[in-house]
């Protein structure tokens, strides 16, 4: 008899580890590699001067991948192999002297979002929100090498670090991220750059502001991070014309969330989740069930959890040769603090 209670217990204890080892193991099958970086032996692309505090990433759907410079004042376009492209646009600053501080960046494929320069306008193919407080659009046509200000709210002290674009209805989505404006304000323009609306959470607590800003699906996600640099943080949804926001996410393995995705099918133990991105040294990737349910951090191969130092921007490839497979991952980041810049992809190793 106390030989069978011996065998119970060692066979609970089985599955009790056995269970343990498939909780740490679910997400623990993903590899980071740095493509490109600002400084030598970094990335395994020479490195790219520009490349300072790399924020905000978009692509068209047979496009390269654009990158916001927050350091430089640029975006430096790269392929899925990190092959650095000959364009180079400068982001103008509110004063219209040196360059601006771009963060959030989004790709237009209507015809809409017209930018005028020197007699000549056009729809902003590629379009930025900065930290001056400015969005402005890029168009060839207008001008190959600037992008034009469309929209200057610097005088108010807005402060833009996200930008989201809905695609469907013509509307940006531009995160405030300042202490002057209304409380965790989202401002929206319509198609000609109009300020129409403004989406807030007065739930979101004191000492958090939005930060970033996601459309998925026919959802506006908005992250909340402290303006202190204190841990944890809030995602909300919104619907695309506002109403009442819906909390996703709150605390936490949040801390300084920005960066969102949704993962395609094919992303492994990850697939089909919305996967957070938080803005820390330690540079965590969440993953959330599409209700909100947290599911795991991403790991390693070997179960490590994966860091990448000051992340920030999160997107799936296309499925075209310039922009890489639908199930890669790619990324941005500032690490040391802002002061210099990586681009890299996170890959599904089965």
């Amino acid at each position: 008899m106390q030989r069978s209670s011996a065998r119970v217990v060692r066979l609970a204890a089985a599955i009790v580890a056995m269970f343990v080892v498939i909780e740490g193991t679910a997400l623990a099958q993903y590899t980071v590699t740095y493509l490109d970086a600002n400084q030598a032996g970094k990335a395994i692309q020479p490195p790219d001067p520009n490349l300072v505090n790399a924020w905000g990433i978009a692509r068209a759907p047979n496009s390269p991948y654009w990158v916001s410079d927050n350091g430089t004042g640029k975006s430096t376009l790269y392929t899925a192999d990190g092959t650095r492209q000959g364009l180079v646009v400068e982001i103008p600053a509110a004063s219209g002297q040196g360059p601006g501080t771009p963060s959030g960046i989004v790709f237009n494929g209507n015809n809409v979002f017209n930018v005028s320069k020197n007699g000549m306008s056009g729809p902003a193919i590629f379009i930025f929100d900065t930290q001056d407080g400015t969005i402005s659009g890029w168009n060839p046509g207008v001008d190959l090498t600037h992008a034009v200000i469309a929209v200057d709210k610097s005088a108010s002290g807005t402060v833009y670090t996200g930008l989201a674009i809905a695609s469907d209805i013509n509307w940006l989505y531009a995160a405030d991220n300042s202490a002057t404006g209304p409380k965790n304000a989202v401002n929206v323009y319509d198609e000609n750059f109009n300020h129409i609306d403004t989406f807030n959470d007065p739930a979101i607590p004191d000492g958090f502001a939005a930060y970033g800003v996601q459309v998925i699906g026919h959802e506006v996600f908005v992250t909340y991070a402290s303006t202190s640099n204190a841990p944890g943080g809030f995602i909300d949804t919104f619907g695309e014309f506002g109403g009442t926001p819906a909390r996703f996410a709150s605390n936490g393995t949040l801390n300084q969330p920005w960066g969102l995705a949704l993962a395609p099918g094919n992303f492994g133990p990850s697939s089909h989740a919305i996967l957070v991105g938080n803005n820390t040294p330690d540079g965590i990737i969440s993953a959330f069930s599409r209700s909100g349910k947290f599911l795991g951090l991403l790991k390693s191969p070997a179960g490590s959890v994966l860091h990448i130092d000051q992340l920030w921007g999160l997107e799936f490839g296309s499925g075209n040769a310039p922009a890489g497979a639908r199930n890669e991952l790619f990324f941005t980041a500032g690490p040391q603090n802002y002061a210099n810049g990586r681009f890299g992809v996170i890959q599904f190793k089965p």
